[in-house]
């Protein structure tokens, strides 16, 4: 039988409460990591897209989405998405965004610089709706859906 002092028991708690905590936030990351990288494979595969330029419809979708949201809504939002800011400092740097994202059509506009153009620029944020859904990320959907609608 262990015989701790309380002291010493508070101190074990907090530990494995710490351990805890740090599993599960890291395996929500992992898990985020992994969605976003079968989602990148998945529209691939569906639209014919290299992965450089679904990186950067992402981005531009990122950043629509920064420019659209109450800037707490969108730090929430975008702590589920790993490098999110990354990602969109990398879009802007490349050129793919270079003015305001003021609605839906700036956005399809800014993946010409991607080489994407028409009907597939219209479909691609759908598709990544479709796909966060299908991944269980609900809330994520939900935000970018009432983007938009």
């Amino acid at each position: 039988m262990c015989t701790l002092r309380p002291l010493q028991l508070r101190r074990v708690c907090v530990v494995l409460v710490t351990c805890a905590f740090v599993i599960c936030a890291s395996n929500d990351y992992a898990f985020a990591q992994q969605v976003r990288q079968g989602m990148i494979e998945q529209l691939q595969q569906r639209f014919g897209l290299r992965e450089p330029q679904v990186r950067g419809a992402l981005g531009a979708l990122l950043v629509y989405a920064r420019e659209q949201l109450p800037k707490p809504e969108f730090d929430e939002f975008a702590q589920s998405i790993p490098d999110a800011y990354h990602i969109m400092d990398e879009v802007k740097g490349r050129g793919v965004v270079t003015q305001p994202l003021d609605d839906i059509e700036d956005y399809e506009k800014s993946l010409a610089t991607l080489g994407i153009a028409q009907p597939i620029a219209e479909q691609f944020a759908p598709a990544v709706l479709e796909l966060l859904g299908a991944a269980g990320r609900d809330n994520e959907r939900d935000i970018l859906a009432r983007l938009l609608n």
